[in-house]
């Protein structure tokens, strides 16, 4: 009996000692618990903190077009907008100058659906512009290696620019038919949608790079008639990081007609 009552009494203190530690545990658990939470929760608040401050620095930036005429401002015969170079150009036509000091309502569809799209449906906004209609070849063709013709893609309005450092290349632009454009302003592009901002950021790994800021159309399975058309207004490329989703408008030209940013280039001399 003396052993019985041993062995009950092990058992009894057994589970006694495994109940003190299921409770230790239960208890650091529980500490653990909201030891965790209060650190996600301070990480949390942390991390608004961070966001908030790149918000506003994001929007704190100063951005400067490096590309001329953002307003599209046809060239004296009215063919195309000047200081743009064509790409591979069927047609182009003036659609509509957008005006500023006009009540919304009174305002025609297209030119609202252009507004809404940089946030600026309102009577006023910073200055006039031109949304264009441009229509584009599917294909290009290019004498390869071998000496024959092929066809490759096609590519659209453009500018040389240098790439000195990160910059921004946006447009607001509406897909009317055809293949879409990829790239540059046309980054984002959506086909039969309203009209929206498209592009995006261009970084550099060298202070001396260029580019040609032309979206391609990769339209070489495509009869040459399947052309592509869209609408265009206010393309431009700027210095830095520009959220365009929410902050594309109007930017001032870092330059002249007169003088460029650069100013002259020398003319080579002879030995």
């Amino acid at each position: 009996m003396a052993l019985e009552h041993d062995i009950a009494s092990l058992v009894e203190a057994s589970e006694a000692l495994t109940s003190t530690v299921d409770n230790k545990i239960q208890s650091i658990d529980s500490a653990l618990s909201a030891a965790l939470s209060a650190s996600e929760t301070k990480a949390n608040q942390h991390l608004a903190k961070v966001d908030a401050q790149l918000s506003r620095y994001t929007e704190s930036q100063s951005h400067f077009r490096v590309t001329k005429n953002q307003a599209l401002v046809p060239k004296e015969d009215g063919s195309f907008p000047k200081d743009w170079s064509a790409g591979y150009l069927k047609q182009a036509r003036l659609v509509e100058t957008v005006e500023t000091g006009v009540e919304p309502q009174n305002r025609t569809d297209l030119a609202r659906e252009f507004l809404r799209a940089i946030g600026s449906d309102t009577k006023y906004f910073a200055k006039n512009f031109n949304i264009w209609e441009m229509e584009y070849l599917p294909y290009r063709n290019v004498t390869n290696e071998n000496g024959d013709t092929v066809k490759s893609y096609s590519y659209m309005m453009y500018q040389y620019l240098r790439r000195p450092t990160y910059v921004t290349c946006a447009a607001v632009v509406k897909h009317i038919r055809g293949a879409v454009p990829t790239g540059f302003w046309c980054s984002g592009l959506e086909a039969n949608a309203p009209a929206k901002v498209c592009g995006g950021g261009i970084s550099h790994s060298n202070r001396n790079l260029y580019t040609h800021c032309h979206p391609y159309i990769h339209g070489k399975d495509l009869d040459l008639s399947e052309t592509t058309v869209i609408q265009i207004a206010l393309p431009a490329v700027v210095t830095g990081n520009v959220p365009i989703a929410n902050a594309w408008g109007q930017f001032p030209y870092l330059g002249d007609s007169t003088v460029s940013a650069y100013e002259h280039q020398p003319t080579p001399t002879l030995p």
